[in-house]
């Protein structure tokens, strides 16, 4: 009997960049590349566990294109919680009563233990309340109590696990990384319009007209560090457990959580898919599956 390599899928985190993970799964999909797997962590365990449950990725983008319709992820108006609320309201439309064994493909999903500062994998139980914790980005939405931790976004500490895909015995992983390129960053670029997408009416990190540039301020100095901290991280869990197929879509100028642009970031997953066909190709050797979708996802 011959023996294929099990295949782990890897969905990195970065809010409305992880809507690049949909472009990805629609060419497996059409090439047939088998994965044995997810795991995933924010944005990209949301669509893990979309696609793990049977809905087509084009179904997944057409959802989240209602939902942003439908002003789910404006954050101008409502608090953390309501926001939270919300978000669990529109997942529990779809998920209610679900739970991980409802998973045609197993799907782990990664977050993090904010008072003992430990990763935490979910992969029992209810999805909604491992969904909201997995994607719970400080600031933007509170801490999820789960199973007796307060459970934060998973890329607190690092939003592409693909350590994790070895752990749950992956023979070969493919990697999506949205997680934006440190170098490409403006250093002392503001904190609200990285995250939110919208510009300050002035910007407090230059001098006013002036020749002279002034100091980064305390919120911008604060966010570089924390993004340097992240960033090293990242690349040296990279570096411990590379991928056999790494992709990273072009999606650095996009705003963590600003959703008013759906196609674009689906449109560069493809691409940066397509630009590994050969080696997607290879790893799967012989063994190749046809995807069926009989669900429709309905807001």
């Amino acid at each position: 009997m011959t023996t294929h390599p099990k295949i782990g899928l890897v969905l990195g985190g970065g809010g409305s960049r992880g809507l690049a993970h949909i472009g990805v799964l629609k060419v497996l999909v059409r090439e047939q590349i088998p994965i044995d797997f997810i795991v995933g962590t924010s944005m990209g365990g949301i669509v893990g566990v979309l696609f793990g449950l049977g809905y087509h990725p084009a179904e997944i983008g057409q959802g989240i294109s209602r939902l942003q319709q439908n002003s789910l992820f404006n954050l101008s108006s409502l608090t953390a919680r309501s926001r939270q609320q919300r978000v669990r309201d529109n997942l529990s439309e779809i998920l209610e009563g679900k739970t991980f064994a409802d998973l045609s493909i197993p799907v782990m999903l990664m977050a993090v233990d904010m008072c003992h500062g430990h990763e935490v994998m979910l992969a029992e139980g209810e999805l909604v309340p491992a969904l909201l914790a997995s994607s719970a980005v400080p600031g933007a939405f509170p801490p999820v109590h789960l199973n007796g931790l307060e459970l934060a976004d998973g890329g607190v500490l690092d939003s592409l696990a693909t350590h994790v895909a070895f752990e749950q015995g992956a023979d070969k992983v493919i990697a999506v990384d949205v997680y934006p390129e440190l170098e490409k960053d403006n250093p002392w670029a503001d904190p609200l319009s990285g995250i939110l997408g919208f510009e300050l009416p002035t910007n407090p990190f230059n001098g006013n007209g002036s020749k002279k540039q002034k100091p980064p301020s305390l919120p911008a100095a604060l966010w570089r560090s924390v993004r340097v901290m992240t960033w090293h991280l990242h690349q040296q869990r990279l570096e411990n457990d590379p991928p056999d197929i790494l992709m990273r879509p072009n999606v650095d100028t996009y705003a963590s959580l600003d959703f008013r642009e759906i196609d674009l970031p689906i449109q560069a997953g493809v691409e940066e898919a397509e630009r590994h066909l050969d080696v997607l190709r290879t790893l799967a050797g012989d063994r190749r599956v046809e995807y069926n979708f009989d669900i429709t996802l309905e807001y």
